[in-house]
């Protein structure tokens, strides 16, 4: 889930400061162009990190939270020290067998909600409430876990079969959207569906699922949400509608109202351009970047997209930058990241990638090798907009990527006034 300073389109300003990072001169791994290279500057081990899922960054925090299958637990590293710790206990971890891939496992999408706070400035200055980490399950529940403590809060039934998966905050309505992303109904046909949670009071307030009745069928699960303070609504991925399974027919973006729970809008995602929208990361306005996971036709190559906000229509395909789960945008720098599998094969022991896009123009900046051969495959990355690192989990531990110089690029800062 990636996180975006509040910026809406009214009571809200942006100031723009320059910055410059600190020449590292470590050589990059892979470069396709741009004004800005990354590379590897320090890993921190995570003793027996071998199955994960989303990760998230709180820069009010300075922290980065992972998703730990392989523990069972929530990894937190401080960003400032680079000091690994551990949040909560108890959750499912890797499950075999399970009646489909990843359906049982946990926990899965992780994020923060800060309660108390009457305006969610971002400003990256310290909260007045109790910071809450919120964690999907592979037992179709949500974690509420005190931080730092980590002491259990409160545990939220979504009342599914199969995991919750990835979720987002909306702080103006005390809303969280959560995904339960493999459910099937009783016939056995796709059921996802999402539940809205009271932050006030951890109750469901509102169940939606994608079978085609009130909402779009959504043939292969639900994927990446993200909350748009701009145009207050959330917008949630689905990777195919009324398709086969496979991502060969076009996905959707599907744009919510969190008064009335409706679905608003609906912007189709041609496959020809982007097959299986997955990740998803709000850029500088209108842009909304989409993480492709599939193939654009059989043979094809693997593209991710830019989109309008406001339409839907496409801005930009970024060619050969799919394969993605997990996408995040960093506004310190103006980057998109995007966690990829090898282009055109997503299977185990092949070279997995962090791509990296100037939302600028909407162009690739870099590719960088993260892992040469692997049999986890990269689906998660987060960047922390402080230190405009990029942080992506790889067995074993977190490898923590930093650009070697700095251009004229304005660093994004977002106040309320």
């Amino acid at each position: 889930m990636s996180v975006l300073p509040k910026c809406s389109r009214t009571g809200r300003r942006v100031a723009y400061l320059a910055v410059a990072t600190a020449l590292l001169g470590l050589p990059t791994l892979a470069v396709a162009g741009g004004d800005e290279v990354f590379s590897l500057t320090q890993t921190v081990s995570v003793p027996g990190l071998a199955s994960f899922d989303i990760s998230y960054i709180d820069p009010s925090l300075h922290a980065y939270f992972l998703s730990d299958r392989s523990n069972k637990t929530v990894d937190v590293i401080d960003t400032a020290t680079k000091a690994h710790t551990t949040l909560g206990t108890g959750f499912t971890g890797v499950v075999s067998p399970c009646a489909f891939p990843n359906a049982c496992n946990g926990p899965d999408g992780v994020f923060t909600v800060h309660q108390g706070d009457s305006d969610h400035d971002w400003d990256w200055g310290n909260h007045k409430g109790r910071t809450e980490v919120w964690a999907g399950d592979g037992n179709s529940t949500v974690k509420v876990l005190d931080y730092p403590s980590g002491t259990l809060l409160k545990t939220i039934s979504t009342g599914g079969s199969f995991r919750a998966d990835e979720g987002c905050w909306d702080a103006d309505d005390h809303l969280v959207l959560i995904a339960n992303d493999s459910e099937v109904s009783t016939s056995g046909a796709p059921a996802p569906f999402i539940s809205f949670i009271s932050t006030d009071t951890y109750k469901i307030v509102k169940r939606v699922t994608f079978d085609g009745t009130s909402a779009p069928k959504a043939t292969n699960g639900i994927e990446q949400c993200n909350w748009n303070e701009r145009e207050h609504a959330f917008y949630l991925n689905l990777p195919e509608v009324n398709g086969p399974g496979d991502d060969t027919a076009d996905g959707a973006t599907v744009v919510i109202n969190p008064h009335s729970f409706k679905i608003e809008r609906i912007f189709d995602i041609p496959v020809a351009d982007c097959a299986g929208p997955q990740g998803m990361a709000t850029g500088p306005a209108p842009q909304i970047a989409l993480g492709c996971n599939a193939k654009t036709v059989p043979g094809g190559v693997r593209n991710s997209v830019v989109i309008n906000e406001e339409n839907g229509s496409v801005i930009a395909v970024l060619a050969n930058e799919g394969g993605t789960d997990e996408a995040w945008f960093n506004p310190g720098d103006g980057h998109y990241f995007f966690a990829n599998s090898t282009p055109g094969s997503t299977a185990p022991l092949t070279p997995q990638y962090l791509g990296i896009v100037d939302s600028r123009n909407d162009q690739p900046d870099q590719t960088i090798v993260t892992q040469a051969s692997s049999a986890v495959g990269a689906h998660s990355v987060a960047a922390d907009p402080v230190q405009n690192q990029a942080y992506v989990p790889v067995a074993g531990g977190v490898n923590i990527y930093s650009p070697q110089g700095h251009d004229d690029r304005q660093v994004y800062v977002y106040r309320g006034q």
